[in-house]
């Protein structure tokens, strides 16, 4: 199951599109849309208008979002209006190719673009570290570079944690950030650090690093993939844990 959520700033606004089909069955589901978000210390839930669709997808505009709500499809019958930890309630978005909504990214009187916008339920039971390369989708070109994490937890937790830039050849910590969990966090990034030997790792907890570039009212918006995903020998995983390890050595 995938949940889906949205990117608010002072630069930017989105979008979200999100189907009531799969890729490979004309068939349309009679699942809801739900909005969650914690309010003290649970997932308040609740259910989006009718209104926001036609028969075949959710249209939620820059007002419906903010950077601490979610949205998932699913049954009335699956969903309390309060729920303490989230569920993988069912598998519509579990498909082959893979089930894709659009989150639409805008820049304040510029232009927009345009990526999935799926957040894998496998991720959300999950603690662990973020580890990814600053230099593989930034823009040292651009007028202004920005990464974006968002962390979902499953329990209703808001807690802070730390994100790092850190120069593997010199061994040092160039930038440290605190961000939270359960909410879509933002990171400006000094162009000064889109280097080669420069990565993005957290600790404690799991997200999804989005890079955006702007320049002349443009946008570029990337998300990453896992760090073994880039790599083709067999030993990729002993690789990046390798990676890993000498990357915590240096932020512990």
């Amino acid at each position: 199951m995938n949940y889906f959520f949205g990117i608010k700033s002072q630069e930017f606004s989105s979008e979200l599109q999100i189907p009531l089909f799969q890729n490979t069955n004309k068939k349309h589901c009679n699942l809801m849309l739900y909005k969650a978000k914690v309010d003290n210390n649970e997932w308040k839930i609740e259910k989006i208008n009718t209104q926001k669709k036609n028969r075949d997808f959710y249209f939620l505009k820059s007002e419906d979002i903010s950077n601490s709500t979610i949205f998932f499809l699913a049954s009335s019958d699956e969903v309390n209006n309060k729920i303490y930890k989230l569920k993988n309630f069912n598998k519509f978005t579990e498909t082959t190719p893979a089930y894709r909504a659009n989150l639409k990214l805008i820049l304040k009187n510029g232009g927009f673009s345009s990526y999935q916008s799926e957040y894998p339920f496998t991720m959300m039971e999950k603690k662990g570290s973020i580890l990814s390369s600053v230099n593989l989708l930034a823009n040292k070109e651009a007028d202004k570079n920005f990464i974006f994490i968002k962390n979902i937890f499953a329990e209703p937790i808001v807690e802070n944690f730390n994100a790092y830039l850190v120069n593997i050849k010199k061994r040092k910590i160039e930038e440290k950030f605190i961000i939270k969990t359960n909410y879509t966090n933002m990171i400006e990034l000094n162009k000064s650090l889109i280097k080669p030997e420069i990565y993005l790792i957290t600790k404690k907890y799991l997200g999804i690093p989005m890079y955006v570039s702007t320049k002349n009212k443009h946008v570029s918006f990337e998300h990453t993939h896992p760090p073994h995903e880039y790599i083709l020998s067999k030993n990729k995983f002993s690789k990046i844990a390798e990676l890993k390890k000498e990357i915590n050595e240096i932020i512990v």
